[in-house]
């Protein structure tokens, strides 16, 4: 008699599958990790560190052929996924009762997140002008140094005062992001598209996607002003620019590293028309040694001509005419707490449908204002 499929030796059934951020593993959990993912009762099942040294996933909608072995880290849940590719590989009535199969659930969502985890092209890179900070828990708490001043000087047996370091505790909580999509039975079985694996693309940008809006939003409306000295994009009757932007850049450096808490100016946000006008400008031509202005208008972090040592981010959603200049490693200006993460399935038996949530923790925070500067007023902006 053919096997319909191997029931799975464990019950994952009512359990919450979470990736901790911090050791890149998926847990079953019977809670959210509000505390910490010990606290809620956690065990570890797959392990995406070691994933990722090895063979992809297996599973033939996503192309791969078998699972790193490896990387389980529970012995039920490597049994299930076993038997689990065993009969979509059996084909037939085998491979719909596996596909069909609740018991499959827990497999299948770590699938899902073989391909959110594993995707390499970033559309938004606006999150690039805060420093990522992984935490497993929703609830975070982090102790930001008040440093002491210099030395003094001193008179002939005068003691040296004495100094120590305070810290102000800065608590927070992560806050929740969701989406929901369907994939529809004939959808499935017409196999005309890979629809799971693009709705699965299209969902991950939506959640990197709105960690960039956030990260942007602190950065258009909390950073410190400092008026441009005047606008990049006017030229005189010479046809020369009217006002170097290495001023008001070298500028909002002096302010943040003058500040005294240590902070360094590292990463730079503007809009792609203000980096086209930046490099339209004579004055940056001319320090960049350039016949002509070579502008790429994709999204993305890369050096910035003619200000060296400080990394340039692109996004349209940072303000036309503002530019946001902050530190984003030793004395980050803005933090991206990136929290656990959930997926979870359904399928409806009636219709046939499959339903895939993720569900996103995480929080944009201003947490040093004295490290970030945002100059105003730099270009004129274009109505797009």
């Amino acid at each position: 008699m053919t096997k319909i499929f191997n029931p799975k030796k464990a019950d994952y059934d009512g359990m919450q599958l979470w990736l901790n951020p911090v050791d890149k593993t998926v847990y079953a959990s019977p809670n959210a990790p509000t505390y910490g993912f010990a606290e809620s009762g956690a065990f570890p099942i797959y392990d995406f560190n070691a994933h990722s040294q090895g063979i992809k996933t297996a599973k033939d909608t996503f192309g791969a052929d078998s699972y790193v072995h490896d990387a389980f880290v529970d012995a039920d849940f490597k049994a299930l996924a076993e038997d689990y590719v065993s009969d979509i590989k059996a084909g037939g009535r085998q491979r719909m009762a596996a596909l069909r199969s609740s018991t499959n659930s827990a497999v299948d969502i770590v699938n899902v997140w073989e391909t959110v985890l594993g995707k390499k092209d970033r559309k938004y890179a606006g999150k690039n002008l805060a420093k990522e900070i992984a935490v497993p828990n929703l609830l975070i708490s982090i102790d930001k140094a008040s440093k002491f001043t210099g030395m003094t000087r001193m008179d002939e047996g005068q003691l040296s005062q004495l100094k120590e370091l305070s810290y102000t505790r800065q608590n927070f909580e992560a806050e929740k992001y969701g989406l929901k999509f369907v994939i529809h039975e004939e959808a499935r079985l017409k196999n005309v598209h890979n629809v799971l694996q693009d709705s699965i693309q299209v969902a991950s940008n939506k959640v990197e996607q709105r960690q960039s809006f956030d990260v942007v939003s602190i950065a258009n409306g909390s950073l410190t002003g400092q008026a441009a000295i005047g606008v990049w994009d006017t030229y005189a009757a010479s046809g020369n620019s009217s006002f170097n932007p290495l001023y008001d850049l070298g500028t909002a450096q002096l302010n943040i590293e003058g500040s005294g808490v240590g902070g360094m100016m590292n990463r730079i946000g503007m809009h792609p028309l203000d980096y086209a006008r930046y490099m339209s400008n004579t004055f940056v031509r001319g320090v960049a040694s350039t016949s002509h202005s070579e502008v790429n208008f994709e999204p993305g972090t890369r050096e910035l001509p003619a200000f060296p040592n400080s990394g340039l981010v692109v996004d349209q959603s940072i303000q036309q005419g503002t530019i946001a200049c902050v530190d984003v490693e030793s004395e980050s200006t803005i933090a991206l707490f990136q929290g656990p993460q959930r997926i979870g399935s359904a399928h409806d038996e009636e219709t046939g449908d499959d339903k895939y949530f993720i569900i996103d923790y995480h929080l944009a925070a201003l947490v040093n204002s004295e490290t970030g500067i945002q100059i105003t007023g730099a270009t004129t902006p274009t109505a797009i």
